[in-house]
Formats: structure tokens, C-alpha cells, sequence
């Protein structure tokens, strides 16, 4: 699995060693990771490894084994709160010193799996410097909520909503969960866009096959290109007229607009040159 995700399209590979992994199966898991980080290429991109909880023996000697090895990132499972995370951070920065790694070059991502920890998603987006995204986990938060969601994920909208505005008032990206129905490519297609309706950065992916439909959903089109350009081009006119707002294609359109159309370019940019990047 680890030789194959380092050949996928994905934009993160976070290599799991908590949820998915047998308790007797830990230190081997553990150890293919290591190896995989110190002899694979992953080339552009980023790889980050979820580890077991740090309250226990297995989660700190799983940062103890990775941080080393310098991730781009740590993934922390089941965040309640900043304090767990802040503890978490000060092993980490510990880590780094130790070794003689760059302050701070760790970046961390805290997985939101229950309702105390959707409940204190701005808390936690704002807990340390380090943080670079919120991941939903919705199986567990499913789970404490003693819900059953369906196809339209309407018992998990709450969770959805605060997690992206969590994220978004602390500068740093929200990641929605995966949809689970690994063969059913029409719901991972509506589960992906109801993510990007919603204001996420993107989408956890279980197999390799699941990356398209999220990459389509979440790509910029190039009818939201031209749109952008436009606004830009109609706000820029307006402004030289003395005017903070205008008409376009007989909407009115006004400073949201010209930021929203700003986002999307950046993202056609990025994306542009991720591509250019890939091996």
C-alpha cells in the first residue's frame, strides 16, 4: 500500500498507523512507515503520519520513531480540545530539538472525531502556529453522536459547518472525511461537492480510485476561471469610475465577489503548478 500511494495523484499521503491498524501489529506498522519515509519518493507531495493518541505509550513511541524521519506533518486523532494538542506539540517540539531538526518544521493536523471536539474546533485551529488543517473524522463523531447518517449527510451537517468555520477563522484548511462506500463513485461525487458547497479544501480518500471524482470536484473549472476574471475585470472598471460595486451578466457583484474571484485564481494557480510539479 505505501509503494502504491507514493505513485498516486493524491495531494497528502497520510500514512495511518492508528484506526486501521491491529494492536498487535503496531511496531510493524510503525516500522514501515519509517522505512517508507526514509526510502520512498513522494515527490511533490506532502506526506504526513497519523499517529496514535499521545495520552498512550504507542502514540509517543510512534513520534518518537517518525519525527526523525521529518514528515511534512503529524496527524493527531481525536483532538478535544488545544490542551491535548499543546501537549502533543511540546513532544514534537522536543523531538525536533533532540535531532536537530528546524524549529517548528513539523506542521501538525488534528483529526475532529467527536462532539467535544467539533464543539472546540476554533479552540483547537487556533492552539499552536503549527496547525495547517482540521480533518473530519466522521465514523467516530458518528458514533459519539449515536447518529445514523445517510446519503445526504444531513445528521452530520452541524459538525460539517463548524469544522469549516473552525478552520476558515483561523486561517488553515478544513479536510472533509471520507465516503466510505469505496465502489459507489456517484455518492463520493455528491459527498465531494457538498464538501466544496461548503467552504472544505478538500476530502480524505481510502483508495486510490476515489482521488479523480475528488480532484474533479474540488479542481477549478474553467467556467469559474472566466467568471473570476470577469469579476476582476468589472470590479477593477467600476472602481476607475468611482464606484465599490457593479453589474455582471445582470448580477450585482461587489467586494465578497472580487474575493471569492481572487481564491479561485489562486487555486487555478496552484493547481496549475502542482501539475507541472508531479513526477
Amino acid at each position: 500500500m505505501l509503494l502504491k500511494a507514493a505513485g498516486t495523484e493524491a495531494d497528502l499521503l497520510l500514512l495511518n498507523l492508528e484506526d486501521g491498524v491491529a494492536a498487535s501489529r503496531k511496531e510493524a506498522a510503525r516500522a514501515n512507515a519509517v522505512w517508507a519515509l526514509n526510502s520512498l519518493n513522494f515527490g511533490a507531495r506532502e506526506v504526513a503520519v497519523r499517529v496514535n493518541s499521545t495520552a498512550t505509550e504507542t502514540g509517543m513511541l510512534d513520534l518518537a520513531a517518525v519525527v526523525p524521519c521529518r514528515p511534512d506533518g503529524i496527524c493527531l486523532p481525536k483532538i478535544e480540545g488545544a490542551a491535548a494538542l499543546q501537549a502533543a506539540e511540546a513532544v514534537v517540539s522536543s523531538l525536533e530539538n533532540v535531532h536537530g531538526l528546524p524549529e517548528c518544521g513539523i506542521l501538525l493536523h488534528a483529526m475532529i472525531e467527536s462532539a467535544a471536539g467539533v464543539l472546540s474546533a476554533r479552540e483547537i485551529a487556533n492552539s499552536s502556529s503549527r496547525m495547517t488543517s482540521l480533518i473530519f473524522g466522521s465514523a467516530d463523531y458518528a458514533e459519539d453522536m449515536r447518529c445514523t447518517p445517510g446519503e445526504e449527510r444531513t445528521e452530520l451537517l452541524l459538525a460539517l459547518q463548524m469544522i469549516v468555520a473552525g478552520a476558515h477563522a483561523a486561517g488553515i484548511d478544513a479536510i472533509d472525511a471520507p465516503c466510505f462506500d469505496i465502489r459507489n463513485t456517484d455518492l463520493l461525487r455528491r459527498e465531494a461537492a457538498q464538501a466544496c458547497r461548503f467552504g472544505f479544501d478538500g476530502k480524505s480518500a481510502l483508495h486510490p480510485g476515489q482521488l479523480a471524482p475528488i480532484h474533479e470536484a474540488f479542481d477549478v473549472t474553467s467556467e469559474e476561471r472566466i467568471w473570476a476574471e470577469k469579476v476582476l475585470a468589472e470590479l477593477k472598471s467600476a472602481e476607475e469610475k468611482g464606484r465599490a460595486l457593479s453589474t455582471l451578466d445582470g448580477f450585482l457583484i461587489d467586494n465578497p465577489h472580487g474575493a471569492a474571484a481572487e481564491r479561485i485564481l489562486r487555486r487555478a494557480h496552484l493547481s496549475m503548478k502542482k501539475n507541472q510539479e508531479a513526477p
